[in-house]
């Protein structure tokens, strides 16, 4: 977490719950100023929470996506308009969803969130599911990295890369996800008794003012997007 950041602590359950607003915010979206306003609300907790890489990644997505479907496409030919609009308009309409993702990810360790679904008695098989997944795309990236490195070092052309990069990823992939479930069994992660944790969460006063706010922000949203 950065020094600079307004708030330093983000418990793992407020974040939970912030996702879980950003889903509902996300279905209920009516039109694309609602979606606007919502991405805007977790922007803005991104660089509360001294995000602000991130903050800027996401808002630049967002002006510039905004800026193709509104001058540009109108412009484009038949073709274009056939696909690229279309993926445009789901990635606008997840942004919400993705940045609450991020600030999960940014602010709370793979540990944290195992402890937080833990205390919240989530299924057993949700849990394994999403500690899993949250290990997996770390691992997948890192091997990503390797790649692109070792092709630099042997000066491969870009006409090749693609194809040196996707056919070992996949082969990685396999692999990574292999090993991953091995590691998760040796640890019992598959024991149906109790769990521990050398991890104590605690819910402050600034995770539930957070959570309070982004929930009647939303609410608000919601209410004003169906009156447009």
């Amino acid at each position: 977490m950065d020094k600079k950041a307004l708030i330093n602590h983000l418990d793992p359950r407020a974040g939970l719950w912030l996702l879980f607003i950003a889903n509902i915010g996300m279905f209920c979206e009516k039109n694309t100023e609602q979606g606007s306003m919502l991405s805007g609300i977790f922007l803005l907790l991104l660089l509360m929470y001294g995000q602000y890489r991130a903050a800027a990644k996401g808002a630049v997505m967002l002006v510039v996506f905004r800026i193709l479907l509104r001058y540009v496409f109108p412009w484009c030919p038949g073709w274009v308009n056939m696909v690229f609009p279309v993926f445009i308009n789901y990635t606008l309409r997840m942004l919400p969803c993705i940045l609450a993702g991020l600030l999960i990810v940014r602010t709370s360790s793979m540990q944290k969130m195992i402890a937080a679904m833990h205390a919240l008695h989530l299924p057993q098989g949700f849990t394994i599911a999403m500690s899993t997944t949250l290990r997996y795309f770390p691992a997948i990236k890192e091997e990503f990295l390797h790649i692109r490195a070792a092709m630099k070092l042997q000066n491969i052309p870009v006409s090749s890369r693609l194809e040196c990069t996707v056919v070992p990823l996949m082969m990685s992939a396999v692999n990574t996800s292999d090993e991953i479930a091995t590691a998760a069994v040796a640890r019992g992660i598959d024991n149906p008794g109790k769990k521990t944790s050398i991890i104590t969460l605690h819910m402050s006063v600034t995770d539930w003012l957070v959570m309070i706010l982004v929930t009647v922000l939303t609410v608000i949203m919601m209410l004003t997007g169906e009156r447009l």
